[in-house]
């Protein structure tokens, strides 16, 4: 049977139970929370419940509208040098960094529940043990995807854009930058769910807003400021990215949510099992959506020599998420 861990909060002045959650280690979804006694129980009645679920909900939907920003502000800045072919290039190169991260980053998927789990029964060294796994696999994981991206960043941008794209002289200095952003990015990603697994979603949101704005700051000194063009909103990316991952380690540790005992160890095979099983459907999933984005993405910067069509895929793009 699939091990689950149920969270209930119960109100003061109703007598609701709620279900706020139900996870599995296999990815399962639950269902054993008590059916309510009438339709009357699912309408909001402002008691502690509800409160509690506007709580953690609130953070949370901010956190999600600040993630978009990051690709948003390359955007923008890069959008500012008045060249449709260096926005193209920036969003195919874009592209490709984020279908790679997103193949491999299944493991937020995974962590929150498994942390969650652990949390709920008060085991405060098993959440150490198993936040400390996943940031080590992250670290693993975040390696690999480095070298790929950089060892073969030419044969992966070819399939967004052809040898002769003039977009392609933006595209490869952006993605080789971004390329070592792989190892924070991840890292960062696992102690965002990390946190959220204990319930705390105000850290995450503080810790993006930070980044974000380091991120909006750095990228017309390094853009323009110090000549470096469309490779500078990758290294300003990239710094935000660090700053980010770091925040997130440093608070873990301190926080005891994790223990570089843990970090610095390789975890047994049941564990990596465990994180590698939870994440197949996840990265099914990311594979079928990046390779259809992918599509899209050569498709645009096909339609035109001049990169104003490809462009302005980027801008919608940016404006839709």
């Amino acid at each position: 049977p699939a091990k689950q861990v149920f969270i209930r909060l119960e109100s003061t002045r109703t007598p609701r139970n709620c279900k706020l959650g139900a996870t599995s280690l296999d990815s399962s979804v639950a269902a054993s929370a008590d059916e309510p006694s009438s339709a009357a129980d699912l309408v909001p009645k402002g008691d502690e419940l509800d409160k509690s679920i506007f709580k953690l909900a609130l953070p949370a939907v901010i956190n999600f509208m600040i993630l978009p920003l990051v690709g948003a502000v390359d955007t923008f800045w890069v959008g500012r040098m008045e060249n449709a072919l260096a926005l193209a290039g920036q969003a195919a190169a874009n592209q490709i960094f984020s279908s790679a991260f997103w193949v491999i980053a299944f493991l937020p998927s995974v962590v929150a529940p498994v942390v969650a789990k652990a949390a709920a029964t008060g085991d405060k060294e098993t959440v150490r043990k198993r936040v400390g796994e996943a940031v080590y696999v992250s670290i693993l994981m975040g390696c690999v995807g480095m070298i790929l991206v950089d060892q073969c960043s030419e044969q992966l941008l070819n399939l967004v854009m052809s040898n002769a794209s003039p977009a392609r002289e933006f595209a490869e200095p952006y993605l080789s930058i971004r390329a070592y952003t792989f190892i924070p990015a991840l890292v960062a990603t696992v102690g965002f769910a990390a946190f959220r697994g204990t319930m705390d979603v105000v850290t995450p949101l503080k810790i993006s807003f930070l980044s974000n704005l380091l991120n909006i700051i750095a990228d017309p000194i390094f853009m323009f400021r110090l000549g470096m063009g469309v490779a500078g909103a990758a290294v300003a990316t990239g710094i935000a990215e660090m700053t980010s991952a770091a925040i997130y380690l440093w608070l873990m540790t301190r926080r005891k949510l994790a223990s570089w005992s843990h970090i610095l160890r390789p975890p047994p095979w049941s564990s990596l099992k465990t994180l590698l099983l939870g994440g197949t459907g996840v990265q099914l999933r990311s594979v079928a959506l990046n390779v259809a984005f992918i599509s899209v993405q050569r498709t645009t910067l096909a339609l035109d020599s001049t990169g104003t069509a490809a462009a302005a895929h980027a801008i919608t793009v940016n404006l839709w998420q």
